[in-house]
């Protein structure tokens, strides 16, 4: 239990450590001497057997790998002694009637602490023993010395024993509560880690709102990433604190990524592209673009794709080097936008009077701006009609607004005045044709 706590106390700690960022120095407190060890303290030793498994692994901390080699037989042969001991008493037990038979079983839960405590220590000298770059052929055996221990106890223990030892084991801090609380530890320790995570991204989100000109595309990714990245180190973190060895899984994530990258590598060319996009900033979210055969408002923006919703409401997922490899338009780059429309009326009608009629439009039109002016003149004379271009001005959300609106004012304005808004035609002539010019 004390470990436990130990461990949550110092978890806490780190958390609230990269959480909160670099503290304000303050004054240096006054030092502090400490008293000297008394003399009836015990001593404790990394060759004594009952030494406390927390204590040992303080001590193991200066110790060479070749140290640690040979501590490991010394604790190999302290565990062979506390077995020989269980097992003589095992021996006893086979032939033992039941009044005997619960006294041996007493004596064996007693050895079964002290040869618990032995097997910790042992396991604690063979973990620090590989972390200093034990050898390979040198520690496994050991390991498969303890693997063997467990199987030969389990195969060899009368069923009334293993029962005894089973709600013992489920009844101790060192055995089942002690691993219910180091779930609950875990699971809160995650918690407090995403908590932390959740603070440190709209904090860094905050910060780069100061910055002018960055793009939030850009904003989002790095909090995002800054999200993730804690997550991820204060995951290895958490699993340290309770006891994991994270040093192979560094050297699965090196491997993984390697062979990642060539497998991947169409989406770290899109990764490449999203970055482009954010540093240069060719559109922001809420932009309308036009890319390809696609075009729409950017919804957000991912390290490999980025959505563009439609104006009905459709979902288009566009790769990010598809993106960066075509011809980017920004419809809303501008805060204004000039609307054009063309409209055709007939040869029959007044062109000056069309044109007076649609600047009259335009100038009653609350979201038709003055600066710069519009434009309104006769553009073409088609095949069938003669086409006026009105150009007006207007801020970049009103665009459609704006052409809807003017081109059902046009319509309803032309019919009332007479002008006519002519559709394509062809006038076809017969000729007839006499007799005598059929005959030759």
């Amino acid at each position: 239990m004390f470990r436990f706590c130990h461990r949550l106390w110092g978890l806490v700690a780190v958390l609230l450590t990269l959480g909160a960022g670099t503290a304000l120095a303050q004054e240096a407190p006054s030092q502090v001497v400490p008293e000297p060890r008394s003399e009836a303290m015990p001593s404790l030793s990394v060759e004594e057997i009952g030494t406390p498994t927390n204590a040992l692994e303080i001590m193991l901390v200066p110790l060479t790998a070749a140290d640690l080699a040979e501590l490991a037989e010394i604790w190999q042969l302290h565990l062979r002694s506390a077995l020989e001991d269980a097992t003589a008493i095992y021996l006893d037990l086979l032939e033992a009637d039941d009044a005997t038979a619960e006294i041996l079983r007493q004596q064996i839960a007693d050895l079964r602490e002290e040869e618990s405590l032995i097997k910790a220590n042992y396991q604690s000298v063979l973990e620090a023993w590989r972390a200093k770059g034990a050898v390979a052929e040198e520690i496994a055996p050991h390991d498969a010395y303890l693997d063997a221990l467990t199987v030969a106890a389990l195969q060899t223990t009368d069923l009334r024993t293993l029962f005894v030892f089973a709600v013992d084991w489920a009844t101790s801090w060192d055995g089942g509560l002690g691993a219910i609380l180091q779930i609950v530890g875990f699971v809160l320790g995650l918690w407090v880690l995403m908590f932390f995570a959740r603070l440190l991204q709209k904090a860094t989100k905050r910060a780069l709102d100061r910055i002018p000109n960055m793009s939030r595309l850009l904003r989002n990714f790095i909090g995002t990433a800054i999200y993730w990245a804690f997550v991820v180190l204060g995951a290895l973190v958490v699993l340290g604190v309770f006891g994991v060895n994270v040093t192979p899984l560094f050297a699965i994530f090196g491997g993984l990524s390697f062979i990642l990258g060539f497998a991947l590598q169409e989406t770290l060319g899109n990764l490449a592209s999203g970055l482009m996009i954010m540093v240069l900033k060719p559109f922001d979210t809420g932009d309308y673009i036009q890319i390809g055969t696609s075009a729409g408002f950017v919804d957000e923006m991912s390290v490999v794709s980025t959505k563009i919703r439609t104006f009905d409401n459709q979902i288009i997922v566009v790769p990010n080097a598809k993106i960066w490899g075509d011809v980017i338009t920004n419809v809303s780059a501008s805060a204004e936008r000039r609307v054009d429309l063309v409209f055709g009326i007939g040869y029959s009608d007044s062109a000056n009077q069309a044109i007076t009629v649609l600047k009259e439009l335009v100038a009653a039109h609350p979201m038709c701006i003055d600066t710069p002016e519009p434009e309104i003149f006769v553009g073409e004379l088609g095949d069938s009609s003669v086409n006026i271009f009105c150009r007006p001005w207007c801020k970049s959300d009103d665009y459609w607004t704006v052409y809807w609106d003017l081109t059902g004012q046009a319509k309803e304005r032309f019919d009332a005045e007479g002008i006519s808004i002519p559709f394509p035609q062809r006038d076809v002539h017969l000729f007839q044709v006499t007799d005598a010019v059929a005959k030759t």
